[in-house]
Formats: structure tokens, sequence, C-alpha cells
């Protein structure tokens, strides 16, 4: 049963209580987040009682942002995890200096869950939750290192705009980090340009013309040996026993070789170095993070990956420069999923970080990430599943895989308390998102449509900005957790009796964003794969056509072929129909008409999933002069009336003689290729000319 909207554990102010009923009677109550007519009424800007954003990443192989947000209170967020809860957006900025270029938004779910303290006695708040956006990066070559800054804006209730870097959130912050770019390979294309600045101008053959953007095969860089180093870190502040301790720790397994020792302390004294001073400072070294450290750790809730942040503080000590073999960032991830004080190692993840000279004074911040199977940890709504995570991260060398609280030489230990989504667990096959959408949000026993305000499940966001139900169209990507050996999809029209196998070949990325292509077997069936191979859990391709509902099943084999079980058929409605739209002007298009003259028109947008509209004339300036667009008293979320639809004017006293085009766009609901942001659309336009009286 839902609670009420607050818990009474203690008095919720009524700024956060009646959030949305200030902001409906005036968007502007809190501060100037819109423009327009609206005073100011009580300013509040940045309160982080509720929520912060503590940390701002980036991903280097995956080529995504993440963001840290701690969740610090027990209610304030609406409901327990029985009722609907609230929305935490995130949107990103990115700056690569020539100013903010809006970079997505995403979100997450949260509820109203009590305080507790776990096995260790320590409160389970904050719960840290992360978000991460994919974005496609500026690149360049290693000599030029690539180093934007990111902004992120976390809001509670209301999603921050993407036109507004500034944009004053009431409840959330902003924040500021560094991030750094992976260099490019090299291209054929690339050498050329390189060739011709040098005043070489070299043609490619034609034969090559169709490969000249793909990566040239070269010799990965050789790790740079102890007198590179020695003398690459000669008259900085890097201490030996930094920069030499790979060599020192080679010499430290196994039993004393006193024969080595003696090598090792000559070579060092050749190189003008102290073997044995180096060895002392050494053991005395424990968990130091002079030169990296990790700040945050949290679960991805929508992708249920395990994130940790970890920063780069100087330009040097990290064993060479980009175009070097640099040095390893290990991130070793532990965790205590049934709160039990018993850690389990989970995996390793390596980052590759170099000598920057470039590098910004509040360092570079880079994130680890480790794809996780929740699906055996799950829990009913009615309690919430609460975990104990770890990460521990150590340079140039493996942390403990046994020992959980053992301390690297360089690095450190960071704990934090996740929030395990809530759900059934599974052992059977299981299909866990349709299109893009998760299945518990798709009403998939009837009319195979989302249900109302369902999101999309790796981005958090609306499927519908006003919580409507949509179909689907386009590529519908079938995903679910592995939970067997080998799997096939199944897919027939509702009504049907005959299935086809979806055999269509996949694209699979792993966890260091290396791409693969997967084909069935010769029966069908593609074999399940782990975690680390399949991070986003991708099963099938459905090319989809056609307006009907459909069905989709996932069933499962053992090793030999035989089915050991199968999913329900979950329905999903298909629409690939555009929506009608058509445009008239009064007067009759292509006619000659005086500046100052109020056109007027019809206009039609309609469609059985009806999206929105919108009305504009092209171009947008004429001789600096920017051109209004048509007004309407019809809502753009509201369809139209049928042909010849809703009026439309058009006043022309500001515009310029020209030629000009009057046109009507029209989207609908549609969940296109399991996108967001992708509908089925149509538009028509109709000319006229300015012209002044002669």
């Amino acid at each position: 049963m839902e609670n009420e909207s607050y818990s009474e554990e203690f008095q919720i102010e009524e700024e956060r209580a009646q959030f949305k009923e200030f902001i409906l009677t005036n968007p502007n109550y809190f501060g100037k987040m819109v423009e327009g007519p609206f005073d100011v009424v009580e300013e509040m800007v940045g309160n982080t009682k509720y929520e912060e954003l503590v940390c701002v990443g980036f991903n280097l192989n995956l080529e995504m942002l993440e963001a840290t947000v701690h969740i610090k209170l027990p209610n304030g967020y609406g409901t327990n995890l029985e009722g609907p809860g609230t929305t935490e957006y995130v949107r990103f900025f990115v700056d690569y200096g020539d100013g903010w270029e809006n970079a997505g938004v995403m979100a997450f779910n949260v509820h109203d869950i009590p305080d507790t303290t776990d096995c260790a006695g320590e409160p389970d708040k904050p719960l840290s939750y992360v978000v991460t956006q994919p974005i496609e990066p500026r690149y360049a070559d290693c000599g030029r290192p690539v180093l934007p800054k990111v902004r992120a804006i976390l809001s509670w209730e209301a999603e921050p705009p993407g036109d507004n870097p500034d944009w004053p959130m009431v409840w959330g912050n902003m924040i500021e980090r560094d991030i750094q770019i992976k260099p490019y390979p090299l291209v054929t294309a690339r050498l050329l340009e390189a060739i011709a600045a040098s005043g070489q101008v070299v043609k490619l053959p034609s034969w090559l013309e169709a490969i000249k953007f793909e990566p040239i095969p070269q010799l990965a860089p050789l790790p740079l040996k102890l007198n590179k180093l020695a003398e690459l870190y000669r008259g900085t502040e890097v201490e030996p026993h930094r920069f030499g301790f790979s060599d020192i720790e080679a010499a430290i397994p196994g039993s004393v070789n006193p024969q080595m020792v003696a090598e090792k302390i000559i070579m060092w004294e050749e190189l003008g170095l102290d073997w044995v001073k180096a060895v002392d400072a050494l053991k005395e070294t424990s968990g130091d993070v002079t030169y990296e450290g990790l700040t945050c750790l949290g679960l991805d809730y929508n992708r249920e990956w395990l994130v940790a942040t970890f920063c780069i503080k100087l330009p040097y000590g990290y064993s060479g420069g980009l175009c070097d073999d640099g040095s390893l960032e290990y991130i070793a991830f532990w965790a205590d999923w049934d709160d039990e004080c018993d850690w389990k190692y989970l995996d390793t993840v390596t980052v590759n970080v170099h000598d920057i000279a470039e590098i910004p004074s509040r360092g570079l911040h880079y994130t680890a990430i480790l794809k996780v199977n929740l699906e055996p940890k799950r829990r009913s709504r009615k309690k919430p599943k609460i975990a104990r995570v770890r990460a521990v991260l150590s340079w140039n060398t493996p942390p403990s895989t046994e020992y959980a609280d053992k301390l690297p030489k360089w690095g450190n230990r960071l704990d934090a308390h996740v929030q395990i989504k809530p759900g059934e667990p599974s052992e059977g096959p299981k299909i866990s998102i349709l299109g893009g959408i998760g299945v518990a949000d798709i009403n998939h026993s009837g009319t195979g449509m989302t249900k109302t305000n369902a999101r999309f499940a790796l981005t958090g966001t609306l499927a519908d900005s006003l919580g409507r139900s949509c179909p689907f169209g386009g590529q519908v990507v079938v995903q679910g957790p592995p939970l067997g050996y080998k799997y096939r999809v199944w897919v027939r029209r509702f009504g049907a009796t005959d299935a086809t196998r979806l055999t269509k070949r996949i694209w699979t990325v792993d966890e260091d964003g290396a791409g693969t292509w997967r084909y069935p077997d010769a029966d069908g069936f593609f074999t399940y794969l782990p975690d680390s191979q399949n991070i986003i859990d991708v099963l099938a391709y459905w090319d989809t056509s056609g307006d009907d509902l459909w069905e989709v099943r996932l069933e499962m084999a053992d090793v030999a072929g035989t089915i050991v079980g199968t999913t329900p058929w979950y329905r999903i409605q298909l629409d690939h129909t555009p929506p009608a739209a058509e445009i008239t002007i009064d007067g009759g298009a292509c006619e000659q008409y005086t500046p100052g003259t109020t056109l007027t028109g019809r206009f039609v947008a309609r469609d059985a999933h009806f999206g929105h509209f919108a009305l504009d004339t092209l171009p947008d300036k004429v001789n600096g002069v920017t051109t209004p667009h048509p007004s309407t008293t019809t809502w753009a979320y509201s369809q139209t009336a049928t042909s010849p639809g809703d009026k439309w004017m058009l006043d022309t006293k500001t515009m310029k003689p020209c030629g000009y085009v009057v046109r009507v766009r029209v989207w609908d609901r549609t969940i296109l290729g399991s996108s967001p942001g992708h509908h089925n659309s149509n538009a028509d336009e109709k000319g006229f000319c300015l012209l002044e009286k002669v």
C-alpha cells in the first residue's frame, strides 16, 4: 500500500512539499528560471539539504560522462518505494574552450527510504546514485591533449533546460570538473594531413580511399624503462620510490634474491639513485593520495553498474605522456550485497593515465565502470534493499583480491551505500527492456503501449514529456540479463500461431568500450555473454514495420539446446504511420504580399498517437532581422481539428522583403529505434513573397 506523500520523521518545509504547486502558479517563484513577466517571490537557489551532486568524471573507453549524487535524508522524496517517488535530473554541459555545449540530460527515481545502520554500525545515508551520459567528444592526436571542462546541474523535480548552463536550480546544485579525452587513433587521412603540413603533398591511390579513415595498425608504445623515467623526472618533485615503484615491486615477490638486490643497488647508483633510500621510503608509504585518489563511488540506478570516480592531481608521476605507454590505475570493486559484513571481491578495472603538463589546478577526473548482475539480489518494494560497496584504487600494481581492507601503496579505499532497484529475483530467462523501456513500464499483457509516466530504462528520462502512453517503432532492441547458457527471441503478430525467430546479428560492447558483432548458431540461438562483454545486456534486434499489436518471447536453453525456460509473451504496440501535416494560406500560396500584411491560414496536425507540432517561418533571419513565427491559440501538445484544421496568423510588419515559407512540423509519440527523442514525423510548407509596392 502506498504511503502518504511524506513520512513524519521530520517536518518537510512547504517549499519542498509544495514545490510543484509553487512552480505551477509562478515559474519564477524561487528565482529567475524562465524569461517573462513573472516576479520572484522567495529567492532560493542551490539548496542541497536533500540531495547533492558530489562528483563528475569521464570514462575514457566508453566515452561517457558520469555524475554521482548523494541522497542525504530518509524522506522528502514524495513517497516510499510502493509509490511513484520523485525524479532527480542531471544536465551536462561541455566546454572545449569556445563556450558551453549541451551534452544531454539524465534522470533517476528516488523515494523515501527510512534511516538504518548497516552491519558495521554505520548509517546508510547518504545513498550514492550515479547517472551516465554518452557523448561524442572532440579528438586530437597524442601531442595535443584535449581537456574540456564539464558542468553538471542537479535539479530535483524540475528538468534543467539545455540552453542555459547558468540555470538557477532550486533543489540541487552545480559543479564543474575537468576531464581528458582519449587521443584519436592514427588513420591514413590524418597521416596525409600531417605530411601535407610539412610541405609535401601525397595523393592517395583510389583503392585506399575506402579505408582512409580506418585506424592504422600500430605497435603499442613500450613502457618506459627506469633510466628513461629517471631522466624524465630529473628536476621534478616525483620521488624515486614513485617512478621506480615497478622496479622495486619486481624484486619483492617470492624469496629474497641477494644477487638481484645487489644488481639493483648498482644499477640505481649508476643512474644517480639511492635504492636503499627508495625502498625505505616505499616501506613507509601506504594509502598515499598525493598523485591520485578516489573521490566518489556509487551505483548507476538505471544501468546497474558500479562507478568509481578518481582524480589525477599532478602533471607528472604517471610514467610518460599521452604518446607514451603511461601507467595504469587499478580499481578493485567489492560488495556486501546482503549487509553481512562479508566483503566479496567482484573484479578489477584499469584506466590508463599519463603525464599531462597542461593539467588544470583542480586535476582531471576519470571514472572506472564495472557492470554487475543484480537480478538475484532484488527485493520487493515493501522493503528497500540497501547494500555496501567498496572500491580500492591502486597505481601501477593490482590491489589485493583477497583482503578488502588492505590499503595500496599509492591510492586509497572508499565505501558507499547504494540502493538496489526493487523487483522479483530471477533465475529463469528474463526480458528486462523492450524498445528502451523497462517491461514493468509497458502494459505488456494489455495494450502493448507504455504505461503513463514511463521512463527510458537507461536514461531515466520520460518517454513522453507529458507522461502519455507511447507505441513503438523502428528497431526494437531486446535486452535482458545473462541467466543461462544460450537463448532465442521469438516474435509474432498478436493472435497468430506462427512465430519468427530474431536472427539478425547484434552489436555488443565490453567494459573497455570494444564492440563485437555476435551471430546466432544454425538453430537461431545466441550465447549468453558475461556482464563484462555485454555491458547493456543486448539480446536481439527486431526491425519492425506496420501498426499492429505484436508479441515477444524469450526462451533459454542448456548446452545441448534443450529448452529449460521461457518468458511470457510480451505485447508491444507498433506505429509507423507518420502524422498528418498540412498548412494553407488564406490568400493563396506562392502569392505576393506587402510587408505589414497580417497573413492568416489553417493547419492540420493530427495522429492516433499525437505528440506535438511546431509552426515556423523560413528563413530564420533576413539581413540580420529575426523572422517571426506564425502564432496560434492551439496548444503545441494538442492536435488540431480535421482538415482544414485550426487557424494561424503571421504579422509581417517587422519582416524584410524576401521570399518566405510557413511550415508546420508534426511528431507523434512513437518510440522510434528504442531511443529518446526519435519519433515518426511529417511536415508541410507553403511559400509566399513579401514585396514593396512599386
